[in-house]
């Protein structure tokens, strides 16, 4: 985030440095899972589903870039019916830069929580979600094992209200890759330790771990990957000190293997649903 910061005042382009430190990040993660594994058992390198994984993640990057052209024909349309209007003014440009990433990343985390809860408490949206969640073992690729249809519901709702309210670029972009870093840092198999009390402010891995056990009660909780605070206001929140994690993925194994069928199970279940779907379901 300091590298990100730099690169702005010095007036960098943003699509050159914004992909370099995103790459930097993942192999960095890459690297660090090898010499301080948090579980020696987990390993993308002997992962059946990594190349699966690589699959996922090359795609809902290569649908990022029209999803920014999609939101970008939203602000410009949204932009008609607000110019002479108040609307413009209400992102509050007069804070310091700092305190501006925050609100942004605030207002992210609060539209990604609402969303991902949603994906956790309707049928039809579970059966989406359920790919994430059917990893069996953390390591860097599984932050980007998602659905496309998950991905776009993510990636059209999170930024809107910066966008609607007018927020700088700058301030966008700092947002997204505090995103991208904790989405990393969070499903990394990297040994990583935390005092009690930053368990209720910062995204940590011990949290983001709970939430993918197979036991609903952790598995409905930790919903922010970003912060902790909406988990902590809307009581949400599983502390990693008063739960023990057994098993990660789903208690039924419904998902297929096959990287097509992982894509298109969903789609299938939207006709034909399965006895048992949602932790709901599958825990009665």
């Amino acid at each position: 985030m300091g590298l990100a910061v730099w690169c702005i005042k010095q007036g960098h382009d943003p699509q050159v440095w914004v992909i370099g430190l995103s790459v930097g990040h993942f192999f960095t993660f890459v690297v660090l899972e090898l010499i301080l594994p948090r579980n020696p058992r987990f390993n993308l390198f002997r992962d059946r589903q990594s190349l699966n994984d690589m699959g996922f993640n090359i795609i809902t990057g290569a649908i990022r870039p029209f999803l920014a052209g999609l939101l970008t024909l939203i602000i410009v349309w949204f932009n008609e019916f607000r110019i002479g209007s108040d609307i413009a003014t209400l992102w509050p440009s007069s804070l310091p830069f700092a305190a501006q990433v925050l609100l942004a990343i605030l207002c992210a985390s609060f539209m990604d929580y609402w969303v991902h809860r949603a994906y956790h408490t309707v049928d039809r949206l579970w059966w989406f979600h359920a790919l994430h969640h059917s990893a069996t073992q953390m390591h860097i690729l599984k932050g980007g094992r998602m659905h496309i249809m998950d991905e776009v519901a993510h990636a059209l709702t999170t930024p809107l209200p910066m966008l609607l309210l007018g927020a700088p670029t700058e301030v966008l972009l700092m947002s997204s890759l505090w995103g991208v870093f904790t989405g990393n840092a969070v499903h990394s198999n990297v040994d990583q330790r935390f005092p009690s009390w930053a368990h209720y402010f910062l995204p940590t891995v011990q949290l983001h771990n709970l939430h993918h056990s197979t036991e609903r009660r952790y598995q409905d909780s930790n919903y922010s990957g970003t912060t902790p605070l909406w988990d902590w206001l809307f009581g949400t929140l599983s502390h990693p000190h008063h739960c023990e994690l057994k098993d990660m993925g789903l208690k039924e194994h419904y998902m297929p293997d096959n990287f097509l069928k992982q894509i298109l199970f969903p789609f299938k279940w939207q006709l034909k649903p399965p006895i048992q779907t949602t932790p709901d379901i599958i825990d009665t």
